[in-house]
């Protein structure tokens, strides 16, 4: 027997057909499973941004598939692009500001900004769809590129930092729900990791950019540059999503959606994002600051701030339960081993890497002296070897279709390379010790990272994958910022006193004053006592974070442990009777979502393939 795994509610018209004529002993007509997942929407109904989607599926021709995933790679190498030298950009603009001490709360709140938004992007994207959402993203990068680029003080650039924070979990939200949109169960993995396959290689070429840039014509220019840029990678995949979907409209599927104000927040569940974010906020932007106020966390709107942030998240699930009609964090989903064991998976990996890399750049800089390229080279290999390796590790998965022993060496991977992080985070280490333990990071997370996204992003029917998707990197990204805040929590409170330490005499406050707020103006020439010193407080400095890392992974080993153990969907192609295995790879033979144990099967006779139809069912009729 054929077993051919449901992806809807009910069955696709084919399906049931093929079940009907099999109870009735007929059995001559063969169910391409492939298409079985797009099914139309009636004219009278609403369609939602999964539904657009799949009326997209259903018209973009013989080499859709492929033009959507060019599209992608050519949208990440912009996005990229932009990703790989904002940062340096935003480094050296907190430099010319002098405010490096305020680099951690600034990175904390463009975190929060970056991982909160997400639920509410994919809800945005359901409500509207995914072409008519991407223009909205757009729009933000090039007006916060204008505002950055032209700003006369640190408010009007801080304002412009957040809204491109805005513009970038945009537009990487949708490349990611995309991704999961036209991939299958076991090729989640490898499309959601493909599309990165441009920061393999982007931060290493941009480094010499973001060098020419900020020694030549300066950071503005560099921001601004990316104003133009970016609309650029992004016009190709608008224009397919938006011309599929008139095509599907011609075609007779529904693709509009009526809603009104109401129904447009109660969908979004503003309520439930707004405790949500606002309680990480009144949390965390306050345990960054903290150490730069002179009665530190005694401070009064400190505690009041943390106080009503707690309450906010002890509301929250509450608030989920009895009041959202649209919660866009469903109690079940706390319910479910396999989606809440990774997702604290996630969150606890990106603890780690935020709080390790905080102020990594500026240690680069500072602690070793290295260039402007140097330093970025040396940052983006952890990312690099991270994507790289994902890509690879989404190959694997669509063969093995198992993820939690993959998990469990991530685990391990993770555990070795923080603790050969305590090795290097000082002078005495190398250059390829500091290269070989980001390696070595970037293998760990790659397993757990790539791993527990697609456990928890295939636990949910498809109607829920843009929800899901945008919940698993929104925990991914919090857990990162909460790293941060925490790394701009021991800068803020340690760093002065350890320079003021390891200096002295020789440390006098206006030299501890601007190390601790700039890394480009006064600092002593590298081999000086004074900045062997500087040095010496820097790797301390390091050491506490790599404390906090280390402490984060640890329970990683309980979070595999009660992983369930399942395999991905699979199913047997017809032409596999014929073609053998082949045929099961070349048409990737297996449903879009949900691990087998999860979900009822209908049975179809192998003496099907005998009357086997090589033509897609055709949507049906009254679209």
């Amino acid at each position: 027997m054929i077993v051919i795994r449901k992806n809807d509610d009910t069955p696709p018209k084919g399906v049931a057909e093929a079940a009907n004529k099999e109870k009735a002993g007929d059995t001559t007509e063969v169910v391409d499973v492939e298409q079985q997942h797009i099914t139309a929407t009636s004219q009278g109904d609403d369609a939602s941004g999964s539904r657009k989607i799949e009326a997209i599926q259903a018209v973009w021709g013989k080499h859709g598939k492929l033009i959507i995933i060019l599209a992608l790679c050519f949208s990440m190498i912009a996005f990229e692009f932009d990703n790989s030298t904002i940062y340096t950009y935003f480094v050296y603009a907190q430099s010319n500001f002098n405010q490096i001490a305020a680099l951690a709360a600034v990175k904390t709140a463009g975190g929060l900004c970056f991982a909160v938004l997400k639920p509410f992007v994919a809800k945005l994207s359901d409500v509207f769809g995914r072409g008519e959402t991407y223009p909205v993203w757009l729009l933000f990068y090039v007006v916060a590129a204008i505002l950055c680029a032209k700003a006369p003080n640190y408010e009007s650039y801080a304002a412009g930092y957040m809204l491109h924070m805005f513009a970038q979990t945009g537009v990487n939200t949708m490349n990611d729900i995309l991704a999961a949109d036209v991939s299958t169960a076991r090729q989640r993995g490898f499309a959601v990791q493909l599309q990165f396959l441009p920061y393999v290689f982007m931060p290493f070429t941009s480094a010499f950019v973001t060098e020419k840039v900020v020694n030549g014509i300066g950071w503005r220019w560099g921001i601004g540059m990316l104003g133009i840029i970016m609309p650029v990678g992004l016009a190709p995949i608008i224009y397919f999503l938006l011309s599929w979907q008139r095509k599907a409209t011609k075609a007779g599927w529904n693709t509009r959606n009526h809603i009104t104000i109401y129904k447009f927040f109660s969908e979004l569940d503003m309520g439930g994002m707004s405790l949500f974010s606002g309680g990480l906020a009144l949390i965390l932007l306050p345990a960054t600051l903290a150490g730069t106020l002179t009665e530190g966390w005694k401070t009064g709107w400190v505690i009041a701030c943390v106080l009503i942030g707690g309450l906010c998240l002890v509301a929250l699930p509450f608030y989920e339960r009895f009041v959202a009609k649209h919660p866009f964090m469903p109690i079940r989903y706390l319910k479910d081993l396999n989606i809440t064991m990774a997702l604290l998976l996630y969150s606890t990996d990106g603890i780690a890497l935020g709080v390790t890399h905080s102020y990594f750049y500026t240690w680069c800089i500072i602690s070793r002296g290295y260039s402007i390229r140097n330093a970025v080279f040396i940052t983006a290999v952890n990312r690099a070897v991270q994507f790289l390796f994902g890509i690879i590790l989404g190959a694997v998965l669509y063969w093995t279709r198992r993820y939690k022993w993959l998990i469990f060496a991530g685990v391990a991977i993770r555990f070795l390379s923080y603790g050969l992080m305590f090795r290097i985070r000082d002078s005495s280490s190398t250059t390829a010790e500091i290269i070989i333990v980001q390696v070595i990071q970037g293998i760990g997370d790659a397993l757990v990272g790539t791993c527990s996204f697609v456990a928890s992003t295939v636990a949910v029917p498809h109607k829920e994958v843009a929800q899901m998707t945008s919940l698993a990197v929104c925990l991914s990204t919090l857990g990162s910022t909460i790293g941060t805040a925490i790394g701009g929590g021991i800068y803020t409170s340690y760093f002065k006193a350890e320079l003021a330490k390891e200096l002295g005499s020789r440390g006098t406050p206006a030299l501890i004053e601007s190390v601790f707020n700039s890394i480009t103006k006064s600092l002593p020439p590298i081999g000086s006592p004074q900045r062997t010193a500087i040095a010496t407080a820097y790797n301390r400095i390091m050491a506490y974070f790599t404390y906090v890392a280390f402490g984060s992974v640890v329970p990683g080993v309980i979070f595999a442990w009660y992983l369930p153990d399942r395999k991905l969907t699979y199913v047997t192609h017809p032409e596999s009777l014929i073609l053998g295995d082949f045929a099961n790879w070349a048409f990737a033979s297996d449903t879009h979502n949900l691990v087998e144990d999860q979900e009822p099967t209908i049975e179809v006779d192998e003496k099907a393939v005998n009357g086997r139809n090589q033509n897609p069912v055709s949507a049906p009729e009254g679209r």
